[in-house]
C-alpha cells in the first residue's frame, strides 16, 4: 500500500467512472427514502479555487454518507452560465472585432465560453474524488432551464408581484447596468465630506420671521448628487435650533450643534428652538405645500423642507440632503411628497443635458467641480476628506452609484396570491433549520431590510424578460400568457427564438392602451440571481431523485444575501414556502494569517497545484479538519498537520492489513464471547468511534469525525491495542484462537474505520476495501455505513480498562526511566513490581496473567498500596529466542531448549 496519491488517485477515479459506481449507487438505493440536495451552481468562468473545493467536498461528504446510510442521494452538479463576467471576457477576447459581431453572435460566443469552462471545471471537480451525475449536469443556459426561468417569472407575474417602475437602484456605470443587492460589495473609499447651506425663501414665519438671511445646513459625502437635490429632510421628533452664525442664521439639529460648532470653527448662538414637525411640510409639494422652502445653491430651483423617519442624529446636521433619483430613502420620502425621482445622469455615469453645465462629465469625477461652484457661490461652509465604506460592483470592483431608471422589480410588500413576500419569507425562515444557528438571524435581518428586488439588467448574455413595448407611447405589454408562450418557444427552439420573434407570434391583434398596434421587443435580461434562484423549479421539480422542498442547501456564508435569498424569494412568490428544509453555510478560506487570498499578496492556494504535489485526499481531510462554519485558514502548517494525520491513519490500516493475509472472515472469525477482554475493549472503542462519527455526520459536524478518527487511530489503536497485540499476532499459534481473535478484531476495526471514513477519505477507504479479505461489493460505496452491534457496547468494560491503562501509564513512565539509566533496553528485559490501590486490587489479581502482555514486560508482581506506583527490576530467568520474553523456565524443554513454556506450546 504505497500512497503516491498524485499518481494513484487518477487511476481510482478512472475505475469509479468506468465501473459507473455513482450509477450503481443510484440503482441500489432507488427504492430508499430520498435525500435531496441541489448543487448551488458555481460560475462557469476560470479554474476552480480552494473555496470551490471546500464547497464541493463538503457536499460529497453529505452525499456519500447519506447514500451509505440508506438514502437515495442524487447529486446533479450545476453551473451558472449567464451574466456579465462571461460577456466581459468574450468582449475582451474580441477586442476591436467586437463591433463586427451581431448580438446573436456575441451570445453564441458567450455560450461557447461557458461550455469551455464547464468542461474544465467538471474535470477539476472529478479530480477531487466527487461522485456525481457528471454526464448530465444542469446548466442555467440549457434551453429547458431557460424555459423554466421564464415560466417562473410568469408565475410570479401572475401572482401580482412583478411591476415596472422608475426608482433608484445600484447602478454600475462601468458596465452600464443595474445591480441587485447581492451584486454589491462594500470597500473603503476616500470622498469629500461637505457642509452646505440652503437659503430660506418662503414660509419664514415657520422660523419666527427672522430678519437676517437664514439657511438650512446639510451634509453630504456625494457632492455630485447635489444637482439632483429637490428637498431637505428633517425628523419630525427632533429639536432643531435657529442659530446665529455671524451675520446670518443657520438651522440644524440642536443635539449636533456643539460638535458642529467645533468642526466649523464658528460660534453658534441659539435663538429659537423648533420641533422638526413645525418646519417640515405635511402636504405634498405644490401650491398647498406648508413647509419651509429653500432655494438650491446653484440651480434655479426650490428645495422643500420635508419630514422623514430615515433622518438620524448619528452624523451630519439632522438636515438631510434629499435627491429622490439617487437614494432609496430619498426616493421613498420623495414619493410621500409627490417628488419625482429626478436623475440627470446617464447609463455610463455621466451628467446629461439636464445639467448642461457639466454635461458629459463622469459624476464621480465631478465632486471637485461641484465643490468649487459652492465655494464660488458662498454656500460651502466646510469640507474635508473622509474614508468611508462605499458600494462597489462585485464584478468590475468599480464604485457604483444610486440612479433612478425604469426597471422591472419584484415587490417585497405588495399583497399577491401568496400574501406579502417579505412577510411570508420571514415566517418561512423560522421553519428552516440553519447550521450554524446564527444563519437564521443573519438572513432575517437581510430580508427585513432589503428593498424590492430589481430583476432587470441591461446586457446581452442572459435570459430575456419577455415583454413588448409600444412604439408610440412606450407602455409595456406584459402578460402571463405571452411569457408562457415565449417559454414554450424557447424550450423547443432555444433562446435565440425570442430575438427573432414579434408580438404577432404570441398574441393576435395586440393593441396598446393608446390604440397603437406597433410593438418592439424588450431588450432587458433577468438578474443572474434569478437564474440560480429558480433552481427549485428548474432542477428540484424537473430532475428525478430530487424534491421540492429540498432536504438541504449547502453553500458559503455569502449566499445569505445571494442564492439562499433569491431561492427563498422566488419560492415564496410561487409556492408560498421555502425551497429548503435545512441550510448549511461554510466560511471563506483565508491564508494562515487569516488574510483574504489574493494574487497581489501571493497567498492563493491553487487546489490543482496542491493536488499535483500532495493529492486530493489530503485536501479532503483538510476540509474536515476545522469547523467549517467559521472562516478556515489554509497554510502550510495546517496542511502539514493534516498530512501527518493522514499518514497515521494510513499506516494504521497498512499495519492491520499486513496481519490479515491469512485471515478469512467467513471461516476464521472468533465469536464475541470467546474474545479476550482486551479485544472486547478494542471493539467498545470502535463502537464509540462509529457512534461519534454517525452523530457527527447526521449533524454535519465533520471536524468531530476528523478528531475522533485521529484519536482512535493514534491513542486507542497505535498506542494501546496494536502495541499490546504484537506479541499475540507474531508469536501465538498461527491458527490458534488467540491469534484468530486478534485478527477478528483488527479486521472489524479496519473494515468499520474505513466504512465510517469513506465519505471523507474516499481514496484510502476504497484502496483498503479492495484488498480487504472477504470483500463482497464492487466498491466500498456500495456497502452500508457501519452499525454498532449491541454486544460491543459495554460501559463497565470501559471503566475496568480505564484503571488498567491508568496503571499502564505509570509503568510506561518507569520503564522509560529505566531505559534512560541503561538498566534495561527492551521492556521485555524488565520485571515490574506494581503497587495498586486496595479498591482495585481484586481486579488486578484477576488479570494477573495478562498484565505482562498489557505492560509489554516479562513479569509483573502485585502489591497493595495507596496509589499506582511501579518499581522496575531486571527480569528473572532466560530470554526466549522466539518471543524474547524472559522466564525462569526457558530451556526446561529438551526438544526446544531455548524457548519459554508459552512458545513450547505453540511449537509443539
Amino acid at each position: 500500500m504505497k500512497a503516491n496519491l498524485p499518481v494513484r488517485e487518477p487511476e481510482q477515479i478512472k475505475a469509479w467512472l468506468n465501473q459507473d459506481i455513482y450509477g450503481k449507487i443510484q440503482i441500489n438505493n432507488k427504492s430508499k427514502p430520498i435525500f435531496s440536495m441541489p448543487d448551488g451552481p458555481p460560475y462557469a468562468n476560470g479554474n476552480i479555487h480552494v473555496g470551490h473545493s471546500l464547497n464541493k467536498i463538503l457536499k460529497d461528504f453529505v452525499v456519500k454518507f447519506k447514500a451509505m446510510s440508506g438514502h437515495r442521494t442524487v447529486f446533479i452538479p450545476g453551473w451558472d452560465c449567464h451574466g456579465l463576467p462571461i460577456e466581459h471576457a468574450v468582449a475582451k477576447e474580441l477586442g476591436n472585432k467586437r463591433r463586427e459581431k451581431s448580438d446573436g453572435e456575441i451570445r453564441q460566443l458567450c455560450r461557447d465560453y461557458a461550455e469551455k469552462y464547464i468542461n474544465l471545471q467538471r474535470e477539476q471537480f472529478k479530480r477531487l474524488g466527487i461522485l456525481a451525475q457528471w454526464d448530465q449536469p444542469y446548466t442555467t443556459m440549457d434551453k429547458n432551464y431557460e424555459a423554466s426561468m421564464i415560466r417562473s417569472l410568469a408565475a410570479i407575474f401572475d401572482s401580482g408581484y412583478v411591476y415596472r417602475g422608475e426608482k433608484p437602484v445600484h447602478w454600475c456605470w462601468s458596465d452600464g447596468t443595474a445591480l441587485a443587492e447581492a451584486e454589491v460589495e462594500y470597500a473603503d473609499r476616500k470622498d469629500p465630506s461637505i457642509y452646505v447651506k440652503f437659503e430660506v425663501t418662503k414660509n419664514f414665519d415657520k422660523l419666527g420671521s427672522p430678519k437676517e438671511k437664514t439657511f438650512f445646513v446639510i451634509w453630504t459625502t456625494t457632492p455630485w448628487t447635489l444637482p439632483a437635490n429637490l428637498a431637505i429632510s428633517l425628523n419630525a421628533e427632533f429639536e432643531y435650533g435657529l442659530y446665529g452664525a455671524g451675520s446670518e442664521n443657520w438651522v440644524l439639529a440642536k443635539e449636533l450643534a456643539p460638535g458642529l460648532e467645533k468642526i466649523f470653527g464658528t460660534e453658534l448662538k441659539l435663538k429659537k428652538t423648533f420641533k422638526g414637525s413645525e418646519l417640515g411640510g405635511k402636504n405634498q409639494v405644490g401650491a398647498h405645500f406648508d413647509g419651509v422652502v429653500t432655494k438650491h445653491p446653484f440651480i434655479d430651483r426650490d428645495s422643500h423642507v420635508i419630514l422623514g423617519d430615515h433622518v438620524t442624529l448619528e452624523a451630519g446636521t439632522g438636515c438631510v440632503h434629499t435627491a429622490p433619483g439617487h437614494g432609496q430613502d430619498d426616493f421613498l420620502v420623495g414619493q410621500k411628497y409627490g417628488l419625482l425621482p429626478y436623475n440627470p445622469v446617464d447609463n455610463w455615469g455621466k451628467y446629461t443635458d439636464k445639467f448642461p453645465e457639466m454635461q458629459g462629465k463622469r459624476v464621480l469625477d465631478a465632486n471637485p467641480l461641484v465643490i468649487q461652484k459652492l465655494k464660488d457661490s458662498g454656500h460651502l461652509i466646510y469640507e474635508e476628506i473622509i474614508n468611508h465604506s462605499f458600494p462597489h460592483c462585485w464584478r468590475c470592483h468599480n464604485p457604483v452609484i444610486f440612479r433612478a431608471t425604469a426597471q422591472w422589480f419584484i415587490s417585497m410588500d405588495e399583497s399577491g396570491k401568496q400574501g406579502k413576500i417579505r412577510e411570508q419569507a420571514l415566517k418561512e425562515i423560522k421553519n428552516v433549520k440553519w447550521f450554524p444557528s446564527w444563519g437564521e438571524n443573519r438572513i432575517t435581518a437581510m430580508v427585513e431590510n432589503r428593498p424590492d428586488w430589481c430583476i432587470s439588467r441591461q446586457r446581452l448574455w442572459g435570459v430575456p424578460i419577455p415583454v413588448f413595448y409600444c412604439e408610440k407611447c412606450g407602455e409595456s405589454k406584459a402578460s402571463t400568457a405571452i411569457m408562457n408562450k415565449v417559454a414554450a418557444k424557447v424550450e423547443k427552439e432555444g433562446l435565440e427564438s425570442w430575438y427573432t420573434s414579434t408580438m404577432n407570434d404570441y398574441e393576435d391583434n395586440a393593441k396598446c392602451v393608446c390604440d397603437s398596434t406597433e410593438f418592439r421587443r424588450g431588450t432587458d435580461i433577468l438578474d443572474v440571481w434569478f437564474d440560480s434562484g429558480v433552481c427549485h423549479i428548474a432542477v428540484q421539480e424537473c430532475r428525478e431523485g430530487l424534491t421540492n422542498p429540498a432536504d438541504l442547501y449547502l453553500e458559503g456564508s455569502d449566499q445569505h444575501r445571494g442564492w439562499f435569498q433569491s431561492s427563498l424569494m422566488t419560492s415564496v412568490a410561487i409556492h408560498g414556502r421555502a425551497p429548503f428544509k435545512n441550510v448549511i453555510t461554510h466560511g471563506f478560506v483565508n491564508d494562515a494569517q487569516g488574510r483574504k487570498m489574493s494574487k497581489s499578496l501571493g497567498n492563493v492556494v491553487d487546489p490543482q497545484k496542491f493536488i499535483e504535489k500532495s493529492g486530493a485526499e489530503v485536501l479532503r481531510l483538510w476540509t474536515s479538519y476545522e469547523d467549517y462554519s467559521t472562516d478556515l485558514q489554509a497554510g502550510q502548517e495546517s496542511f502539514d498537520r493534516v498530512s501527518e494525520s493522514y499518514r497515521r491513519i494510513r499506516n494504521t490500516c497498512r499495519y492491520i492489513l499486513s496481519n490479515l493475509g491469512d485471515f478469512d472472515p467467513a471461516h476464521d472469525s472468533v465469536p464475541y464471547e470467546k474474545l479476550e477482554a482486551l479485544d472486547k475493549w478494542a471493539l467498545s472503542k470502535l463502537a464509540e468511534f462509529i457512534a461519534t462519527s454517525t452523530d457527527a455526520y447526521e449533524n454535519f459536524e465533520f471536524h468531530k469525525i476528523y478528531h475522533a478518527a485521529q484519536n482512535f487511530c493514534t491513542v486507542d489503536l497505535s498506542s494501546i491495542y496494536l502495541d499490546i497485540l504484537k506479541d499475540r499476532l507474531y508469536t501465538s499459534k498461527k491458527t490458534g484462537t488467540p491469534r484468530r481473535a486478534a485478527q477478528t478484531v483488527i479486521y472489524a476495526v479496519v473494515k468499520n474505520l474505513m466504512g465510517a471514513m469513506a465519505p471523507i477519505l474516499s481514496f484510502l477507504a476504497e484502496e483498503v476495501y479492495q484488498v480487504l479479505p472477504g470483500k463482497e461489493k464492487e466498491s466500498i460505496f456500495l456497502t452500508e455505513f457501519p452499525k454498532v452491534p449491541s454486544e460491543w457496547v459495554d460501559k463497565q468494560l470501559g471503566d475496568t480498562w480505564q484503571k488498567i491503562f491508568e496503571a499502564r501509564t505509570v509503568v510506561t513512565k518507569r520503564l522509560e526511566e529505566a531505559r534512560q539509566s541503561k538498566m534495561i533496553g527492551s521492556g521485555l528485559e524488565a520485571k515490574v513490581v506494581l503497587t495498586v490501590p486496595a479498591p482495585v486490587k481484586t481486579l488486578f489479581d484477576k488479570m494477573r496473567d495478562e498484565l505482562p502482555t498489557i505492560f509489554i514486560v516479562s513479569q509483573v508482581e502485585l502489591k497493595e498500596g495507596d496509589l499506582f506506583e511501579a518499581l522496575v527490576k531486571k527480569a528473572e530467568g532466560t530470554k526466549c529466542e522466539r518471543c524474547w520474553t524472559y522466564s525462569p523456565e526457558t530451556g526446561a524443554h529438551k526438544k526446544f531448549p531455548n524457548v519459554c513454556p508459552k512458545c513450547v506450546g505453540v511449537l509443539s
